[in-house]
């Protein structure tokens, strides 16, 4: 993954949606955390972060907080379980096991946090 800070992402396409990735309504104020499965990050820590407006759901941001420092974060703004997108493919690549427990995502945000 390549950070898209300071540029146009290029032009979405469509991905084949992944049963393991929770749907928008469930996920928390604070997103979903995951578990990268494999790959070079396997066992590190990846948070999807949603953005509102007053009209709902915007976009979303994936940002992986103790992995490989080439991995970073990406945003995309199509509905997660609606419409296929790259956490989908994400999901898919590195197998990421998601977690929408608002306990634990709490506690995980709060640690994040305190460290900084």
């Amino acid at each position: 993954m390549r950070p898209w800070r300071n540029r146009k992402p290029p032009a979405p396409h469509p991905e084949e949606i992944d049963p393991r990735v929770p749907k928008l309504a469930d996920w928390g104020r604070n997103g979903i955390i995951g578990t990268i499965g494999s790959g070079p990050a396997a066992g590190s820590t990846v948070v999807a972060h949603p953005h509102w407006t007053a009209a709902g759901f915007d976009w979303y941001e994936v940002e992986v907080w103790d992995g490989p420092e080439e991995i970073e974060w990406f945003t995309d703004d199509r509905v997660p379980g609606q419409e296929g997108g790259l956490i989908d493919a994400l999901t898919r690549e590195v197998d990421v096991l998601w977690w929408t427990d608002s306990e634990r995502i709490d506690a995980l945000w709060a640690t994040h946090w305190d460290r900084t």
